[in-house]
């Protein structure tokens, strides 16, 4: 159910932004990112006109504010440390970079408050750093004098949607969740992506730079606006084009499924960011009409035609990841192979051309 909030903006809060004002005004359930969201896609008006994120506030201003769902989190309940596996590829006094796997939702969520990447972070950095750690929302240790500084979303530095896998960057500090923040923004953060993607892309290589953002009618999923929506940039290059077929055929078949009567076109893509919007990837793949293998969301193909061919999530996998160190300054680049749902479909001659290519 709908559920509008309005205020009448005073002499005192006249200047600030209107984002960072209705982020202390409303629920603290409400993030940032939703209010933002909910800025940019109308859902919020300022004397029943659209504005931007970043307008300024001014004094008789009469703020409408509208939420389709307001989530609860069963009483308030805070985030907690849980006993969650995790594949640490790099750990050092400041940050560390996890291999997510896929499956794993990346932070709290309606419909998954626990069980979460967040939740298994908590748990390895009260492991590592003792009970005097917080992050925003988790709840404190009683009787801890002088806890550190809390962090937003565990640290986390960049997400990765839930059926995506790979590497994802975590700060320790405050410090440094900052500084590896503005290396994201600055785009000097580097991210390569193993991507599988129906057909053949007719060029070895290109970019997509189409602008995303929320679709209007089904507000789960991402599309390209070129009205309303955020610059967005996407590089690509072909690695090799491949066919799956039956029995007879002489291309790769996946391990322990037959495609005859059926076959299927697919390339393996090398894929590389300059920006970081939801579902950048695979709207971008999309809309050149090659979505990802296994994509129910944005392909062309439901659930049950991929689970036929063995393939429960959309084949992405954040193999690289290379950025400064936040404190040394020294360059770190790390890599992580692929799982094995993806490697049934690359052979191992294809997956040494990963990274050939600067």
């Amino acid at each position: 159910m709908a559920r509008t909030y309005q205020f009448m903006i005073g002499s005192a809060e006249a200047g600030l932004r209107l984002d960072r004002y209705l982020t202390r005004r409303l629920p603290s359930s409400v993030s940032r990112a939703s209010i933002q969201r909910a800025i940019r896609t109308g859902g919020v008006t300022v004397s029943h006109q659209a504005v931007k994120v970043h307008y300024k506030l001014r004094c008789g201003d009469a703020v409408a504010a509208t939420f389709d769902q307001l989530a609860s989190r069963g009483g308030n309940a805070m985030l907690l440390p849980q006993d969650i596996p995790l594949e640490i590829v790099h750990e050092d006094a400041h940050l560390l970079v996890v291999n997510k796997p896929a499956g794993l939702v990346t932070h709290p969520a309606p419909g998954h408050w626990d069980g979460t990447l967040v939740n298994a972070i908590l748990w390895h950095l009260r492991q590592v750093q003792g009970s005097g750690f917080r992050v925003q929302g988790s709840c404190p240790e009683p009787r801890t004098p002088n806890p550190e500084p809390s962090l937003p979303r565990a640290g986390i530095v960049h997400r990765l949607d839930k059926d995506t896998s790979g590497l994802l960057l975590v700060a320790k500090t405050e410090a440094a969740h900052t500084a590896l923040s503005k290396q994201l923004k600055s785009r000097t953060v580097r991210r390569r992506y193993l991507a599988l993607v129906e057909g053949h892309l007719p060029l070895d290589r290109g970019t997509v730079n189409v602008p995303i953002g929320r679709h209007a009618a089904h507000r789960k999923v991402m599309t390209v606006r070129h009205l309303g929506g955020r610059s967005a940039v996407t590089h690509y290059r072909v690695v090799k084009r491949c066919e799956a077929r039956g029995s007879r055929g002489t291309s790769l078949q996946p391990t322990a499924y037959s495609l005859e009567p059926r076959s299927l076109s697919y390339t393996v893509l090398e894929v590389s960011l300059e920006t970081g919007r939801t579902h950048q990837i695979r709207v971008h793949l999309a809309h050149l009409g090659h979505p990802v293998l296994g994509d129910t969301a944005y392909g062309k193909h439901q659930a049950e035609f991929w689970r036929f061919l063995g393939v429960s999530r959309q084949l992405l996998h954040a193999y690289q990841l290379a950025f400064r160190h936040p404190v040394t300054g020294d360059a770190i680049a790390l890599s992580a192979p692929p799982p094995d749902d993806i490697i049934r479909w690359c052979d191992p001659a294809v997956l040494k051309r990963l990274g050939s290519e600067k």
